[in-house]
């Protein structure tokens, strides 16, 4: 692994991560300058997440940064392709947000051995808007439900209570509603939504106590080879099958 002790760094952030990055960044000696984009990028699909990422990465400076951070994890082969132009970057060897913040990658995939039907909500996936399209919808439509007012603008009314109704049919298989709390913000108001849109859909609900040392990690060091990956100039990021999940090529 290319050794790399930087002051300064880019970092471009989904804004799942906003408070828990920034708490980070707030505390941290080094010098971070942040590209936040948003969640949603994740619904573009993997080749088109993959194109704005490789946008933003390259508008890190090589006079003044040192390394380009990617609080981003996989997500669907959403970061697989991207290439390290002048600047190594760094990611995290995460499936998905949810591990980075639980704080371990086997910490989350022993919770999902355990329980797979469970859907995870965060201060970030809440406060950024997330009604998620993922997660099952109540069984009647709130009028004032942005997830339902956008699917009526969208394709009118009756087409839409079709595909409100096999939403539902598709996500029956989630059983419990996560929490992670990760400390960071007003965890009360936000834990009390989650606990809200359990209720509402009769899944049973867990507050969790998150992790923040992967995430605090991705800007303090070290960047171990277990939990990171540091892709070389001129390298890019491919999907690996051997549980480490990604690596680097040429």
């Amino acid at each position: 692994m290319p050794v790399v002790d930087p002051q300064r760094l880019f970092l471009v952030g989904c804004e799942v991560f906003t408070r828990e990055l920034n708490e980070v960044i707030a505390r941290s000696e080094r010098q971070v300058d942040a590209v936040w984009l948003p969640k949603d990028l994740h619904d573009r699909g993997g080749k088109a997440m993959m194109t704005v990422l490789q946008e933003r990465c390259d508008q890190a400076d090589p006079e003044k940064h040192q390394a380009v951070i990617l609080g981003f994890a996989l997500c669907n082969n959403g970061i697989v392709g991207l290439r390290a132009a002048k600047l190594p970057i760094i990611a995290y060897r995460s499936h998905d947000c949810i591990g980075c913040l639980l704080g371990t990658r086997k910490r989350y995939e022993d919770e999902f051995r355990a329980q797979p039907g469970t859907y995870w909500y965060s201060a970030g996936w809440i406060e950024r808007g997330g009604s998620g399209t993922h997660l099952s919808p109540p069984s009647v439509p709130d009028a004032s439900d942005p997830q339902w007012v956008k699917m009526v603008a969208k394709y009118g009314e009756d087409n839409a209570r079709f595909l409100w109704d096999e939403l539902r049919a598709q996500t029956a298989h989630y059983t419990r509603l996560a929490y992670i709390d990760t400390g960071v913000g007003p965890q009360e108001r936000f834990a009390a939504e989650a606990k809200r849109k359990a209720d509402e859909r009769g899944m049973g609900f867990e507050r969790m106590r998150g992790d923040p040392r992967w995430i605090q990690d991705l800007i303090d060091g070290p960047w171990d080879d277990e939990r990171f990956l540091v892709v070389p100039p001129g390298q890019q990021i491919v999907a690996k099958y051997d549980g480490t999940l990604v690596g680097a090529s040429v």
